[in-house]
């Protein structure tokens, strides 16, 4: 999949250069953290990407410089004492001479940039650099995956689905939380995939009211709901994946599942290409409201791979594609009580959609 990476990455960098040169960029930088970042540097063990329109530089310090110049193509710039003023000094020489438009991707960094890279971007601008936002291109460039790229999707598909399947068999009263996201660390491990966009989330009883709570040890009890928010990272394609399960039985948390699936169910049967995005967010809002649920606060789904399309929610004005990949997160939380969050994989394909977490379809009586 290595290869399928490489080839993809060298088509989009021409479609990136050309459209930094029609923007008038003369140079992009991008951040650790960064999905596209990952894509373009074709290696996980870097701090900073430059691209300019003729070259990508791999910016790393010492301690990522063997796997930075064993995995990735391109040259790669190590700075063995990694302080702001070696940073600006390395950065300021790698760019072209002249007139100094740089991008940055605001998207991915509103929340991850360290205060050393926004220092970085400061002292760049008092130094005459003008920086600006490049989300527009990138967005362009990394709106959904090529049709290549679809085997990796498909494989992180599998691997969550067989984590969820393997918590699914050991679930039982008396686990800790941390030993439940520990099957699902293990199933990834074992999978190839090591990293993550989010540690792994167990919350159960109470605790999953909240859309995004943290692991802890609570025990979990006979009857509540448990949910399991998983959010594996490859080489900048991510697979964000929810499933609740009750731990033993109870007909009031298995019914509130049933009415979550039904309600994914409905906004799926709308999934197709030339739909617009929203529809799949209002349909399962309004069917849960007429069941006379609260409203979740959150979207009702987000693009996986590491892509910028579809986001799934009421301000979206655009339609759903083919090829585009999506998480799908219709939810119900109860203030003390608990709740219920369903997240499958979608693919929209020429004719409709296709559920691509295996263990989603049975759920969702597909």
């Amino acid at each position: 999949m290595t290869e399928v990476i490489a080839s993809v990455t060298r088509r989009r960098l021409v479609r990136l250069q050309r459209l930094m040169g029609l923007s008038g960029l003369s140079a992009l930088i991008l951040f650790e953290g960064d999905y596209v970042a990952y894509k373009l540097s074709l290696t996980q063990h870097f701090n900073i990407v430059l691209v300019t329109l003729n070259d990508v530089y791999v910016i790393a310090d010492a301690t990522l410089r063997y796997e930075a110049e064993r995995e990735s193509p391109w040259d790669v710039v190590v700075i063995e004492n990694f302080t702001l003023e070696e940073l600006i000094k390395r950065i300021s020489a790698l760019l072209p001479k002249g007139h100094r438009r740089v991008g940055v991707n605001r998207v991915w960094g509103r929340g991850r940039v360290s205060f050393l890279y926004v220092d970085l971007l400061d002292n760049l601008r008092l130094r005459g650099v003008e920086v600006v936002d490049a989300t527009p291109i990138l967005e362009e460039v990394f709106d959904k995956p090529y049709e290549d790229e679809l085997v990796i999707i498909r494989w992180i598909s599998k691997v969550v689905s067989k984590a969820l399947e393997e918590v699914y068999n050991a679930l039982k009263p008396g686990m800790r939380e941390y030993e439940v996201a520990a099957i699902v660390d293990k199933v990834l491990h074992e999978n190839g995939i090591v990293d993550r966009w989010f540690p792994t989330i167990v919350a159960s009883g109470p605790r999953a009211a909240s859309p995004h709570a943290r692991t802890s040890n609570r025990r979990l009890g006979y009857g509540e709901p448990v949910i399991i928010d998983v959010g594996p990272l490859w080489m900048g394609y991510d697979g964000c994946v929810a499933h609740t399960f009750v731990v033993g039985r109870s007909k009031y948390w298995e019914g509130i599942i049933e009415e979550v699936g039904y309600a994914i169910s409905l906004g799926l049967k709308k999934a197709r290409p030339g739909t617009p995005a929203n529809v799949l967010d209002k349909t399962p809002r309004e069917e849960l409201r007429k069941q006379g649920l609260p409203n979740y606060p959150h979207l009702s789904g987000h693009p996986i791979g590491g892509f910028y399309k579809p986001v799934i929610a009421d301000f979206i004005d655009y339609k759903l594609e083919p090829n585009m990949v999506f998480a799908y997160e219709p939810a119900v939380y109860l203030h003390g009580k608990g709740g219920v969050r369903i997240e499958p994989h979608i693919i929209i394909t020429s004719k409709g959609y296709e559920i691509l977490t295996e263990f989603h379809k049975e759920i969702l009586h597909e």
